[in-house]
């Protein structure tokens, strides 16, 4: 008598009640049903919901009431590596379904010495051939089989797989089968990591039906982020959130180091790896990118190159960064977890690990890095040589200051001061900062020392504070007596001190200054061949012009810059500038062209996360106004993860939370919008003006939303006589729009309306008008009825009339003329609000959340570039979605 086979593995794991729906995967398993690819790999890492997503597509199949296959499931452990135990389990999964397959001789056959496997498969092969039906057969968890006759086995089922046999292998690495073979073929259908990964939609659907607690956008935004679609991270970070208390502080702290992060990826990761590569996660997780030679010298070995294409096929959280897959990184929570396991396990060594980096860096002319890990290593020695080597210099050309600061703030205090090169390399970074007082602290205490060939630039660093905190002084009189600090060959530092001086004004607001300064910082740069000085004032003169109201000379300008073809990623400015001036054009395509161009560049040389969160902000607004609501979110998501880090400017942090506000009204959100409007800072705290005006008129637009009329005309008041006031003309048509639409009195409305048309025709404004929505929209037809600017006014409502056009007359992206397709779900959805069901009998209706309907709504609307219901199923009705 054979040994007893457990049921359980037999049976397709139950689902959880808090289950996210997932119809663009499921379509995919659909589609390569439909199709006989054959095989479906499902290959992902521990916990991106491999088996839930194929349980639950089984679990679909099996509710139509007319199915199209029998399913079969089989789930693996190690035991079932011995070839006689998987063929006996294979052969009980498939007579789960038609207990005649497998016979042979007229009896049901057993694998045993008399019978072969090939000879059992054949048998198998054929009794499936002959049935009527498909048969859907999965094995899941395949990674546990281990032995080579098990893969020669299903080798053998593939190769001559019948047309009725359709097989979906769910597993952590790839299984060593055919599959370059299939692919060529196209019998395969693969989903991976990328695909698994929960979208934002998805991870904010399982927050609300899984954690009592509701997250805002902006805290959901930064966790998905922070765990990148990992599933399990997500359901990690539901068991570890607090019911109340301080949300910013948890996310702070999540990561790698919580008790069950640790714990799941400890047990289901790290210790189910031989120890030579434990030993090699555990040495390598100090770095924050892995190539071989660089890990080699960090865990002295010599097969690092192998280790790393092995790692990232078994799917252990390795994540390629380039096509030639010779530069990797570790999954976030991964490399938390493995540098929590390194201080508890090698704490002695890590010194060590890091000493040995900074070597190889040092070695490579990658001096950021080897100081990085010099000052993690303590080797404080040479940290320094790299420091005062000349890396401090360029770095304060390149106008990286933060993380000047971040390395001086490494050393411990008493090395900095018993070093005079250090305390005055240190201040100059402190003064640029603002921090005078403490720049002043190391300036005397460098003083102190008597060395001569410091007292110069002493001088210069302290007469620096004068020429910012001055509202009067020039360049000429900063530089000439009575301070005559510099001499005029002192070029480099001419154009630092000058460009810095410059930004100073520009953010304070005062053009006229910024351009005084800004323009002898572009002549120190040029003659001096500092090109990041040089392009950084030709860039913020360039928009002193844009914030003067001359739109199309900043466009003629940031074209000129770009054709110079400086490649440093403070150039992505003129890209987004470009890109924004085509957007107030209403010329989409061209400005997101522009901006995608940007936030390429400003990714070159590890990237500035500034500057990328501006392009992704940017392009979030571009793409609502292209009725892309779901790529909008997601740029803005992108743009909140890049802004996680507390070292960007407020500058940043304007300009993103505008974004979000100007989206989330675009959407129709008006508590999304009201909650981020919620978070402009006073006046006094947002030391930006030249992004505080635009949020300020977002903010208005936030209160007019919420009904809050008066309000909104105040604070529009106010910011129109400020801008006026500084000469910020380009604001000016904006503000007016904004405060016709406030206004209390139709005369007064349209008086307002034809102040910003006088102001906005002659550069061509276009957004500004659209995406104020149907409420401008009748106000300018009014205003054509009394004859305010007629030709003007008939171009922007032609600009109207284009928007709300059919989407297939202005898209040939998909069939309906859709940006993105609506989903199955998301059509019976709209099928069901076009029947004038409510949310709550839609969702009882489908058996779902009244927040999952809320969630498919939101997707419905961003697809089809509709504000609300009435919109969306005009739309879908032109779209030719709904009769």
């Amino acid at each position: 008598m054979g040994t007893p086979l457990l049921s359980t593995k037999l049976s397709i794991p139950p689902l959880r009640p808090d289950l996210v729906p997932r119809p663009r995967l499921i379509e995919r398993l659909d589609e390569a049903l439909r199709a006989e690819r054959g095989l479906g790999l499902v290959s992902a890492p521990a916990g991106f919901g491999k088996t839930t997503l194929v349980a639950a597509w089984l679990r679909r199949l099996n509710s139509l009431g007319d199915a199209p296959a029998d399913v079969a499931w089989l789930s693996l452990d190690e035991g079932d590596s011995d070839p006689a135990r998987f063929l006996a389990y294979l052969l009980a999964a498939l007579q789960s379904v038609d207990p005649t397959i497998g016979q042979i001789g007229g009896e049901i056959a057993q694998p045993s010495p008399q019978i072969t496997p090939e000879r059992l498969l054949t048998a198998l092969i054929n009794d499936i051939q002959v049935r009527s039906r498909p048969l859907v057969l999965v094995l899941d968890d395949y990674h546990l089989v281990s032995g080579l006759p098990v893969h020669q086995q299903l080798t053998f089922l593939l190769e001559h797989r019948p047309s009725q046999l359709h097989l979906v292998i769910a597993s952590r690495e790839d299984p060593p089968l055919p599959l370059a073979r299939l692919r060529a073929r196209g019998q395969i259908v693969e989903i991976r990591q990328a695909d698994l990964e929960f979208t934002p939609a998805e991870a904010i659907e399982f927050f609300r039906c899984s954690v009592p607690r509701e997250l805002s956008a902006a805290d959901m935004a930064a966790l998905h982020a922070r765990v990148e679609g990992w599933i399990a991270g997500l359901q990690l970070a539901a068991l570890t959130l607090p019911g109340d208390g301080d949300v910013q502080e948890w996310l702070r702290n999540f990561g790698g180091s919580q008790r069950y992060i640790l714990d799941y990826l400890v047990e289901e990761v790290f210790h189910q790896q031989p120890r030579v590569i434990q030993d090699f996660l555990l040495s390598t997780s100090i770095l924050d990118r892995l190539t071989a030679s660089l890990c080699s010298a960090v865990a002295e070995t010599e097969n690092s190159q192998d280790m790393l294409v092995s790692l990232e096929q078994a799917n252990l959280f390795v994540v390629p960064l380039d096509d030639s897959r010779t530069w990797y990184r570790y999954h976030h929570l991964f490399a938390d977890v493995l540098r929590h396991r390194l201080h508890a396990e090698k704490a002695t060594q890590i010194p060590t690990l890091h000493r040995r980096a900074s070597q190889w860096y040092a070695a490579h002319g990658l001096l950021p890095d080897a100081i990085r890990h010099a000052l993690a290593a303590s080797d404080w020695d040479a940290a320094a040589e790299f420091i005062l080597g000349g890396t401090s210099s360029e770095l304060l050309q390149r106008g990286e200051l933060m993380t000047l600061l971040g390395w001086f703030r490494a050393f411990p205090e008493p090395i900095v001061r018993g070093s005079p090169r250090l305390c005055c390399e240190y201040a100059w970074p402190l003064m640029l900062n603002g921090q005078i007082e403490p720049a002043e602290s190391y300036l005397n205490q460098a003083e102190l020392a008597g060395d001569e060939t410091l007292i110069e630039r002493i001088r210069i660093t302290r007469a620096y504070p004068v020429g910012v905190e001055s509202e009067t002084v020039s360049a000429g009189a900063f530089f000439d007596a009575p301070l005559g600090l510099l001499a005029p060959d002192r070029l480099p530092e001419r154009a630092l001190i000058l460009l810095n001086l410059g930004m100073a004004r520009w953010y304070k607001g005062h053009l006229a200054e910024t351009e005084e300064m800004l323009s002898s910082a572009q002549s120190a740069g040029f003659n001096s061949g500092d090109t990041y000085a040089w392009l950084t004032a030709s860039i913020f003169l360039n928009r002193t012009q844009l914030a003067r109201g001359k739109l199309h000379q900043a466009a003629t300008t940031c074209e000129d810059l770009i054709r110079q073809g400086v490649q440093l990623p403070i150039g992505a400015l003129a890209y987004y500038d470009l890109g924004w001036l085509h957007h107030e054009w209403n010329e989409l395509e061209t400005a997101a062209t522009w901006i995608a161009g940007g936030i390429k560049l400003s990714s070159r040389d590890d990237g500035c996360d500034e500057l990328q969160a501006a392009g992704s902000a940017t392009l979030a607004i571009i793409r609502q106004a292209q009725g892309r609501a779901t790529a909008a979110r997601q740029a803005l998501q992108l743009a909140a993860q890049k802004l996680q880090h507390s070292e960007c400017s407020p500058a940043g942090r304007l300009y993103c939370l505008t974004a979000r506000i100007l989206v989330a009204l675009a959407q129709g959100d008006v508590d999304a919008a009201s909650l981020a409007a919620e978070q402009v800072p006073s006046p006094q705290d947002a030391h930006a003006l030249p992004d505080y005006l635009p949020l300020q008129r977002a903010q208005a637009r936030a209160l007019l939303a919420q009904g809050k009329r008066a309000a909104a005309a105040e604070q529009l008041a106010t910011l129109y006589e400020t801008a006026s006031d500084l000469g910020w003309n380009v604001y000016l048509p904006q503000v007016r729009a904004v405060q016709a639409l406030a206004a209390a009195t139709p005369g007064q409305a349209l008086e307002l309306l034809a102040g910003a048309l006088t102001l906005a025709e002659t550069e061509g404004y276009v957004r500004t008008f659209l995406d104020l929505g149907e409420p401008m929209a009748a106000l300018l037809d009014q205003a054509l009825a009394r004859n305010i600017a007629p030709v003007y006014v008939r171009r922007l409502l032609r600009a109207f009339a284009a928007a709300s056009q059919p989407l297939q007359d202005k898209l040939a992206v998909s069939p309906t003329g859709l940006v993105e397709n609506l989903t199955q779900r998301e059509m019976e959805v709209l099928r069901l609000l076009a029947g004038g069901l409510t949310n709550q009998e839609i969702a009882e209706k489908l058996v779902v959340s009244e927040n999952t309907v809320k969630t498919h709504l939101a997707n419905i609307y961003g697809k089809l570039g509709a504000r609300d219901r009435r919109e969306a199923i005009t739309r879908a009705r032109s779209a030719g979605l709904l009769a």
